[in-house]
């Protein structure tokens, strides 16, 4: 025992000295060094433990230093000897896993380069240190040299990690001028992007996300590369109920793996969230003006609350409503937020068009003394509803853009005495509803972009004097591009029928589709006229066009065809607890899931996935369709084997088909939903069994190689 404990600085530096040769061994044929998926875990311990030899080996370097002669009742040999031993072997550990931390993805830059060797140096140096210790006595200058030159190192290599971790400059940010001392910007002045959403990308994103640390190899230090986007795809998509990318992972859960900023970083202000939100759905714009906005856009509150400014905020006559009622209306899908921080106003924005009802405009009656703003742009909004708008009377701002309104019944809202600011672009009203807001007490401006009206209708709108008609036009020579058409079907899971309805806005708009996945044009593609019958499995795309116009974006989505009722469900095995969905009902209810695997809509196994679907009466079946997930960087791959079988019961299922799909051969970036369909001979069925084989071990290019890989699947369909 005794040995041992008197031995036990050799076994630490001997281990020390094994750790040393073994990285410079990888250093030096780092090409054709992957790391194994257990070792992944000893990478991600370098924050753990890059401290504490930061800490021994700075404490020995000044120790060293101080010490001015032999005699020194300030030098304890052996208490010196014991840090150093524990700074080397540390130092070799915290060198060793950050080497394999730095062979993950999103970690490319000349920092990452640097700092690297300097981690080895460190751990070299150390050990070289405690092995000639002997020979350098620290009252000798040589020593002293070596102290400095190591304490350098040791500082350098730590501001190159933090640089890495927290973003440029971030150890000696402090010592340059702070961010009070930036110059201001006047309200007046200010851009959204530039001085409102830049300095919170910069604050809480760029650090992950920049020229020297790129995770998901997405970079957000300038324009070009936001708009660029990651391995993932876009940042931002207006055309999703959830605006895309990176607004959906601020709303994610802390504990999730995909929410950012990641756990441990310095979260976003539930503010900063609504800022960013806001900009996005407006557009995304890099060169807007605080100044064009109005007092009620929840940017311009924002801006007032971070630059301040000469305007003076509108004051209000009446109270603030209960904190309490405020949090229970608000929802995943309807957000409800004070203008500022001491203003008793509120506005409302909803995001989500599949889960809009009437009663989501009723259900805020409780604050309609506070609501002044609301925003309901994209939701399926009908004229009747106008009328529930009027109980708001202290509305200043109301926001109907591309809603399904006319304005057959837009003068209900002139009993909205106090409305200021109104905007109906992409929406269908007609000329005689517009001039009807003339009559309105307070209206000052009316967005109308993108409407029917003709030419000479919006040209006459901009001589009026009483209200500011925003038309979207500078000349009659400017030229448009057209909204996207409108997918009426709010599920892909079609009825019986079969029917897929399309409408645009805009009227003699023509709408033009394809059923074949080929992109549609303006000559060649079938012309919508009529709702499209669908028989089948299809991937509907869709554009308009109009003359004088540009056309639009195309707009997509995936439809299937249900025409046989499976009455139950019973699954062999259950799903992952994480993945559960609602058991054998998640492959039968209709509802077809995003694209997100912790959706709650998705069945995940690890394993093999096997399930029995019953008709209560036999069904004359002779197509099967898996609706199933692929997203590689999960580990979510396509079953290595699809077999349907089938018959009267389970005693008597024969095999009716078997599905091979090909594995992947390298990583598909991002998130899709695959369908796999099974055609047999048609023949009577009230039993079909359908097992979809997981593969057993990721392949060798994947950062998991060697684990199990899983299989997602949402609905089965049968024909």
């Amino acid at each position: 025992m005794r040995r041992f404990v008197s031995d036990w600085k050799g076994l630490i530096f001997n281990a020390a000295l094994f750790l040393n040769g073994l990285l410079v061994f990888l250093l030096i044929f780092e090409s054709r060094f992957a790391v194994p998926f257990w070792m992944q875990a000893v990478g991600r311990m370098h924050p753990l433990v890059l401290h504490f030899p930061l800490v021994v080996l700075i404490l020995y370097s000044i120790w060293v230093v101080a010490i001015e002669r032999p005699d020194s009742t300030r030098w304890n040999a052996e208490i010196a000897d014991t840090l150093l031993a524990i700074g080397a072997f540390t130092a070799a550990v915290a060198a060793f896993s950050g080497f394999v931390l730095s062979r993950e993805d999103g970690y490319e830059s000349d920092t990452l380069q640097w700092h690297k060797w300097l981690g080895v140096a460190i751990s070299l140096m150390s050990v070289g240190w405690y092995g000639l210790r002997q020979y350098l006595m620290p009252w000798k200058l040589l020593s002293k040299l070596v102290a400095g030159i190591f304490l350098l190192v040791l500082f350098v290599g730590g501001h190159l990690g933090g640089n890495l971790t927290h973003g440029e400059d971030f150890l000696i940010s402090p010592l340059g001028p702070s961010a009070e001392e930036r110059p201001k910007v006047a309200l007046e002045q200010a851009e959204v992007y530039e001085h409102l959403v830049k300095p919170v990308l910069e604050q809480k994103c760029i650090s992950c996300h920049n020229q020297e640390k790129s995770k998901g190899n997405l970079q957000m230090q300038t324009q070009a590369l936001l708009v660029k986007g990651g391995k993932s795809g876009a940042l931002w998509d207006t055309t999703k109920a959830d605006l895309g990318l990176l607004i959906s992972r601020l709303h994610l859960p802390l504990d999730d793996k995909k929410h950012m900023p990641p756990r441990g970083k310095v979260q976003l202000t539930e503010e900063e969230v609504v800022l960013l939100a806001a900009w996005v759905k407006a557009g995304s714009r890099f060169d807007q003006k605080v100044s064009t906005l109005s007092g009620q856009d929840p940017i311009y509150a924002y801006a007032q609350n971070t630059l301040g400014g000469d305007r003076t905020e509108e004051q209000y006559d009446f109270s603030a409503a209960d904190a309490d009622e405020v949090k229970k209306l608000n929802s995943t899908y309807r957000l409800i937020k004070s203008l500022s921080a001491e203003s008793p106003a509120l506005y409302v924005n909803f995001y989500n068009s599949a889960n809009f009802t009437s009663e989501e405009i009723a259900g805020l009656t409780p604050l309609k003394n506070q609501i002044v703003s609301m925003d309901l742009s994209k939701m399926p909004l009908k004229d009747a509803d106008l009328k529930s708008l009027t109980q708001f009377t202290e509305l200043r701002k109301l926001i109907l853009n591309f809603t399904d309104i006319t304005g057959a019944t837009l003068g209900e809202l002139k009993k909205l005495e106090k409305l200021r600011e109104l905007s109906l672009s992409g929406t269908a009203v007609k000329m005689q509803h517009v001039r009807s807001l003339e009559t309105f007490p307070s209206l000052k401006k009316v967005f109308i972009w993108s409407t029917g009206l003709t030419t000479n209708e919006l040209a006459a709108l901009r001589k009026g004097q009483k209200i500011a008609f925003e038309t979207g036009f500078r000349s009659d020579t400017v030229i448009l591009p057209l909204s996207p058409p409108t997918i009426v079907n709010e599920s892909q899971i079609l009825a019986a029928d079969g029917l897929v309805s399309l409408k645009h806005q805009i009227p003699q708009t023509t709408i033009r589709y394809t059923l074949d996945g080929s992109e549609p044009d303006s000559t060649q593609s079938l012309v919508y006229k009529k709702p499209i019958q669908l028989s089948e499995n299809k991937l509907l795309k869709a554009r308009a066009y109009k003359d004088g116009w540009y056309g639009s974006k195309p707009v997509s989505r995936r439809f299937f065809k249900a025409s046989m009722k499976i009455d139950s469900v019973r699954l062999v095995k259950p799903a992952d607890q994480r993945y559960a969905g609602k058991a054998g009902a998640t492959l039968i209810d209709g509802v077809k899931s995003e694209d997100e695997q912790n959706s709650g809509k998705w069945l995940g196994y690890n394993e093999d996935f096997q399930g029995y679907l019953y008709f209560k009466k036999p069904v004359q079946a002779r197509r099967v369709t898996l609706s199933m997930l692929r997203n590689l960087n999960g580990s979510i791959f396509p079953p290595t084997r699809i077999e349907v079988w089938g018959g009267a019961d389970e005693n008597s299922l024969k095999l009716l088909k078997v599905i091979t799909p090909q594995m992947p051969v390298k990583d598909i970036p991002g998130v899709e939903t695959i369908l796999y369909e099974a055609p047999f001979e048609q023949q009577q069925l009230s039993c079909i069994k359908v097992i979809a084989k997981h593969l057993p071990k990721l392949p060798a290019w994947h950062s998991g190689k060697g684990n199990k890989a899983w299989v997602f699947v949402d609905e089965v369909f049968v024909n």
